[in-house]
């Protein structure tokens, strides 16, 4: 895979999927080091640059009234 696709990817990754493996957390982190450190945490690792806690608070609200 080429330098400018694996780029591509990463970016993709750290601004729209919310939940990523280790083997896409690696990926982020080679290619985009201070973004990844910044928004990266634990494992899963969980993607606060897409996580939205006012989204999830939300959709468990729907949830819990039926919707």
């Amino acid at each position: 895979m080429s330098v400018n696709a694996s780029l591509e990817i990463a970016n993709e990754l750290m601004n729209n999927k919310e939940v990523l493996t280790n083997d896409e957390r690696d990926l982020c982190v080679q290619f985009m080091p201070e973004m990844a450190n910044e928004y990266l945490f634990h494992n899963p690792w969980l993607n606060l640059n897409v996580y939205s806690e006012i989204e999830k608070e939300e959709s468990d609200l729907r949830k819990e009234l039926g919707f």
